[in-house]
């Protein structure tokens, strides 16, 4: 039996370095890039200030005007319908009476075209305020 030496060869690194290099220098632009569009020049400030998470918070008001603008020739909103209504489609507070209903349900449902519902092309807010006006309509248990 002879004892053959086993050597391997090692690919030299310098291949890849300039590949890594050109992708580690995309990524580190890429990062800039975000930080600069999101407005955020220095890493000490807060990534959100206090009234951005104001402008977030949803408004049953702006939801009242949405709906009032656009669902109020099938639904009844709360107040006396514009047109005559389909007595097969739920009036607001019936919809804000379901058992377990919340507005992230209802804005789900909106986001979403359904049946004979047309899809309204809602901005996020506006789901989220008319989610949030529909719910201001639930009534208390007895």
């Amino acid at each position: 039996m002879s004892h053959r030496t086993v050597t391997w060869r090692v690919r030299p690194i310098q291949r890849c370095a300039p590949v890594a290099a050109r992708l580690l220098a995309i990524a580190a632009a890429a990062c800039a890039f975000t930080s600069l569009a999101n407005g955020q020049s220095n890493e000490n400030e807060p990534v959100q200030k206090p009234d951005a998470i104001q402008a977030k918070k949803p408004d049953p008001e702006n939801g009242r005007a949405v709906a009032r603008a656009l669902c109020t020739n099938c639904h009844m909103i709360g107040d006396q319908p514009n047109s005559a209504v389909n007595a097969d489609v739920p009036s607001f507070v019936a919809i804000a009476n379901i058992h377990d209903q919340s507005a992230e349900r209802i804005s789900n449902w909106l986001h979403n075209a359904h049946g004979p519902m047309p899809n309204a092309h809602l901005t996020r807010k506006e789901l989220g305020d008319v989610a949030a006006y529909i719910m201001s309509l639930r009534q208390p248990k007895p």
